[in-house]
C-alpha cells in the first residue's frame, strides 16, 4: 500500500515543471521548518491565515490532514493540493473540488455549497493580492475602493447561475467548471499566488507587473485618490473585466464621473469620444447598478455600430451579463443636437425601446422591458424610466493611436466637427480640449 502511494506521489511530481517543483518544496520547507512530527496544521494556519478566506483555508487543512491520525502535514499532500487545483486538466480539477467538498460536508455538495466555494476563492484571490501588495490591485485600492462580502456573493451567484439551471450538481459540475473560464482562471491564479509560483511579467501600458486578473487603473487625478467616488466595488471590476475581450483586459482608463464632472451630457460626450471601447456604469434612484460594454470607439453618428463582443450587465441587486444575440447590430449609438434623430446614448434594442438609453437632457434614461440585441435580457433599472443618481465611464484596453482615429470614416468625422460647433455656439463647450495630460496621474 505504501509503495502504491509512493508511486502516485512520484507520478504527480512529474506533472510539475522544474520551477514549480522547486517553489512548492521551498514553500513547504519555509512553513514547516521543524521535524516531521512537529509539522502541525497551526504552521499552515499561521502562514496562510491572513492570505485567504477562512472557509477555503478550512478545506485545504482538511485535505492535507485527511489521511493522518495525528496533526502532521505531509509534503505529498501539500504538493497534491496544488497539483489537483492548479495543474490537472479542467475535468480532473472539477472532480477534485467535488471530493474536497464531499469530505468537508460529509455529503454530496449542494448548489449553495458550490456558491460558497466559488465565493471563498473570489475572496481569497482579492485577499492574497492585497497581502502581496500587488501593484495592479493597488492601483484600485489607492482610490479607496474595497471589496464587500455582499458583492462577492453576488459575483459567485452570477458565475454559478448556469449550474443552478441544470439537474444534479455533482453530475453537471465538471461541464460547468470547464465552461466557466472566468472562475477556472481565478482558481489557478489564486493557487499560484498562495504557493509562491512566480507570475508572468506583462505590460500594463508602459508598466511591467505580475499578471493578475484585474486591469490596472489609470487616469485618476492625484487629488481624487483615497476618496474616488466610484459606483463599483473591487469584485465588480474583477467580474466585468473577465468578460471583456482578452486584448482589453490589461488596463482601464478613467474618463467621466457625474460625481466629479457634474450632470452634463456635453462634458461626458467630450470625455468619451475617441477613447476606444468603453464601460458605462449607472446607478439609478432605485439603487440598481447596471451598464454596458461598448466594443467600438464612441462617435457621433445617426447609426448604430459596434460588434458582438458588446454586452449589457447588472451589478446590483444581482450580477448578470447579457451577451449578444446576433439578431441585430444595435450595440451602441451616440448623437446630439439633431432634429430628426434621437439625441442621447443608446445600447441595444431600438429607439424608444433601448436596452439602455441615456437622454441628452442629462439625468434621465430608460431601460426597455425586453431587448432583442442581448441574450437573457430583463429590465436592468429599477423602473422603466429612471433618474440617474450616478454615472461613470471607463475606457478599456490600450489608448487608441492617433493614426487609428484618423482612419475613421470621413462623414463621421465631419459630423463630429459639426456637432462640436453646435455645442460651442450653444455655450456648451467640449471640455475634452481643456484637459491637460499632466492633470491625470497613472497610478
Amino acid at each position: 500500500m505504501g509503495n502504491n502511494k509512493g508511486k502516485i506521489a512520484e507520478n504527480e511530481e512529474d506533472e510539475l515543471s522544474h520551477d514549480e517543483r522547486q517553489h512548492v518544496h521551498k514553500l513547504f520547507k519555509s512553513i514547516f521548518h521543524t521535524q516531521e512530527d512537529e509539522r502541525h496544521k497551526e504552521n499552515l494556519t499561521k502562514h496562510w491565515g491572513d492570505q485567504m478566506d477562512k472557509r477555503l483555508l478550512a478545506l485545504f487543512e482538511g485535505y492535507v490532514l485527511e489521511d493522518n491520525s495525528g496533526e502532521a502535514v505531509a509534503y505529498d499532500k501539500f504538493k497534491s493540493l496544488y497539483i489537483n487545483l492548479a495543474v490537472h486538466p479542467s475535468d480532473e480539477k472539477a472532480t477534485f473540488v467535488i471530493q474536497l467538498l464531499k469530505s468537508s460536508k460529509q455529503k454530496s455538495p449542494t448548489y449553495d455549497d458550490i456558491v460558497e466555494y466559488v465565493e471563498s476563492v473570489i475572496s481569497s484571490y482579492v485577499t492574497v493580492l492585497t497581502v502581496r501588495n500587488n501593484i495592479v490591485l493597488k492601483s484600485w485600492k489607492m482610490l479607496g475602493m474595497e471589496s464587500t462580502d455582499e458583492r462577492q456573493k453576488l459575483m459567485a451567484e452570477a458565475l454559478c447561475r448556469d449550474l443552478k439551471e441544470k439537474g444534479s450538481i455533482e453530475d453537471n459540475f465538471g461541464e460547468w467548471f470547464g465552461f466557466c473560464s472566468q472562475f477556472h482562471k481565478m482558481q489557478v491564479s489564486c493557487l499560484q499566488y498562495l504557493y509562491n509560483i512566480p507570475q508572468k511579467q506583462v505590460a500594463y501600458a508602459k508598466d511591467m507587473a505580475d499578471h493578475c486578473l484585474f486591469p490596472k487603473c489609470f487616469g485618476v487625478h492625484q487629488r481624487h485618490t483615497k476618496n474616488f467616488p466610484s459606483i463599483m466595488k473591487l469584485s465588480d471590476v474583477l467580474f466585468l473585466n473577465s468578460f471583456l475581450p482578452a486584448a482589453l483586459q490589461m488596463e482601464w482608463r478613467f474618463c467621466f464621473s457625474t460625481e466629479l464632472h457634474g450632470l452634463s451630457f456635453s462634458k461626458m460626450l467630450g470625455l468619451i469620444i475617441n477613447q476606444g471601447p468603453c464601460i458605462i456604469i449607472l446607478r439609478d434612484k432605485s439603487n440598481h447598478v447596471f451598464g454596458g460594454f461598448a466594443s467600438d470607439n464612441f462617435i457621433l453618428s445617426p447609426e448604430f455600430h459596434g460588434d458582438s463582443s458588446s454586452f449589457l450587465f447588472q451589478l446590483c441587486p444581482e450580477m448578470r451579463i447579457c451577451e449578444s444575440t446576433g439578431y441585430n447590430n444595435h450595440y451602441q449609438y451616440l448623437n446630439v443636437q439633431q432634429q430628426t434623430m434621437p439625441n442621447g446614448l443608446a445600447m441595444g434594442g431600438q429607439f424608444d425601446y433601448c436596452g439602455i438609453w441615456i437622454d441628452a437632457e442629462f439625468g434621465k434614461g430608460h431601460c426597455s422591458e425586453s431587448c432583442t440585441t442581448f441574450k437573457n435580457y430583463t429590465m436592468l433599472s429599477g423602473t422603466k424610466h429612471f433618474d440617474i443618481e450616478q454615472l461613470e465611464v471607463w475606457a478599456v484596453g490600450p489608448e487608441p493611436e492617433k493614426e487609428e482615429l484618423e482612419d475613421a470614416p470621413r462623414t463621421i468625422r465631419e459630423r463630429e466637427v459639426e456637432a462640436k460647433a453646435v455645442l460651442e455656439l450653444a455655450g456648451r463647450k467640449m471640455y475634452s480640449e481643456d484637459l491637460e495630460d499632466e492633470e491625470k496621474l497613472s497610478l
